[in-house]
């Protein structure tokens, strides 16, 4: 007979549970849980009673050793669908056959030439606008939009990018607003809101299955380009042999543009505040700006603001954890955001310190620590564009700092909006300064 005890659920209102408690101020709330000494914690929202995970060999064995027993248990299948951000077993192990060579190191740094064009442009825009303070934080989501849109269609009309980014936005919103709803009520119902919702996505739709169609031409009239949508129509599952279908197409395009631009803006726009707020670091780091320099602070940006700060999973049978019973259907909360600030994990865990990236470090996080740093997952669901994101966001924040000089002109108002990614809540509004060439902190001279 099984000795394991069940999570300790704590106290809350009647039905609506810790909902309000939760809203409020989430980030207190769960590090509150996270430290209260016990080896998981339950929670209730609305009607839903939430099981948060803590201990980095729980989160190893539900991300990994056994992966299989849990599935995504979020609302974004109302944007993407079946793409691979929301499928599960053997379709999403088709679709990851499908998608993921597409986006190894390899292929990804065939990329790097298309995204130096565009963060060019956005250089020499922001050179034209003088000492004007700009919203960096849009700024970035802009240029990581078009590096992210050209990548997956080739070249793109600008009245593309603007049908698609504000849709964008909204769909991410609504979807926030959505996992806190207490009883979700149908897509179809007829709240203004939900109407907003339904008109993003077709929006978004309507922009994606023309390019379908474009590309499908040109591959009939022999033509074909390197772009992603082309390589998803013409993959081939090699072990069953089957294609996408339009509908699959989309799902994992809509995957792609979500994933792609707002995680990837969020982590330049915290990069940013946290070296605009700690200048004599940033100092220290510019007079080598290397590649090893800007992974450290890209890396330790990541462990303080992770793109995507929690998921949850729900068991599909039961399960122990260390000594603590997980029956079928319980839904499990992961978070990256509380495993990177536990001091129980991290020394100084609130300090941004990009030199504790060391190698040691990084080889401990591989081995005996596997699961204590988790900023795009763990195990057969970590995230497959993190070759992408990360060589595009090294791009971006070496070309910057070594040809701008920058300052925040609000620190003190910057606070984290814990939405489905963790952005910013307020407007990053920055004053940049062109370096003059011969000071230029580019070791081989101007850009």
């Amino acid at each position: 007979m099984s000795t394991s005890q069940r999570p300790v659920t704590i106290a809350g209102w009647p039905w609506i549970g810790n909902v309000f408690t939760y809203r409020r101020r989430k980030s207190e709330f769960l590090s509150h849980l996270r430290d209260d000494g016990r080896a998981l914690t339950a929670f209730k929202l609305g009607g839903h009673k939430i099981i948060l995970l803590k201990r980095p060999e729980d989160i190893l064995h539900v991300e990994q050793r056994n992966a299989k027993n849990y599935v995504k248990a979020t609302m974004l299948r109302d944007l993407v669908g079946d793409g691979i951000l929301m499928s599960e077993g053997e379709k999403w192990r088709r679709q990851r056959r499908l998608i993921q060579p597409h986006f190894h190191p390899g292929p990804v740094a065939a990329l790097e030439a298309l995204m130096l064009k565009r963060i060019s442009t956005f250089l020499t825009d922001l050179e034209q606008r003088g000492s004007t303070p700009i919203d960096l934080g849009i700024a970035l989501k802009r240029l990581v939009f078009g590096i992210v849109l050209e990548a997956l269609f080739g070249e793109t009309r600008e009245e593309d990018f603007d049908e698609l980014l504000e849709p964008m936005i909204t769909v991410n919103e609504f979807l926030t607003s959505r996992f806190n709803e207490l009883l979700p009520l149908p897509l179809g119902f007829p709240i203004p809101r939900y109407r907003k919702f339904q008109n993003a996505k077709s929006s978004i739709d309507r922009v994606i299955y023309r390019y379908i169609e474009i590309k499908k031409s040109d591959l009939a009239d022999g033509r074909g380009g390197g772009d992603l949508l082309t390589k998803m129509i013409q993959a081939e599952d090699p072990v069953t042999g089957l294609r996408m279908d339009d509908l699959q197409i989309r799902d994992e395009a809509v995957s792609i543009l979500l994933a792609g631009f707002e995680t990837t803006g969020n982590l330049l726009a915290w990069a940013f505040v946290l070296l605009g707020s700690h200048p004599q670091k940033l100092s220290d780091l510019t007079g080598a700006m290397d590649e090893d320099a800007v992974g450290a602070i890209l890396d330790e940006t990541l462990r303080l603001y992770p793109s995507v700060w929690a998921w949850t999973k729900r068991a599909l049978d039961d399960d122990d954890l260390n000594g603590v019973s997980i029956k079928k259907g319980d839904i499990l909360f992961l978070s990256p955001y509380l495993v990177h600030r536990d001091p129980k994990l991290w020394p100084r865990p609130e300090e941004f310190d990009p030199a504790r990236w060391t190698s040691e470090l990084r080889e401990s996080l591989k081995d005996e620590r596997k699961g204590a740093y988790i900023p795009f997952g763990l195990g057969p669901r970590t995230c497959v564009g993190r070759h992408f994101a990360i060589l595009e966001a090294k791009l971006i924040l070496t070309e910057f700092l070594k040809n701008f000089d920058f300052s925040l002109v609000n620190p003190d108002a910057l606070r984290p909006d814990f939405k489905i990614t963790l952005g910013l809540r307020d407007p990053l509004w920055v004053r940049v300064q062109k370096i003059k060439s011969d000071s230029n902190r580019a070791s081989g001279g101007e850009s």
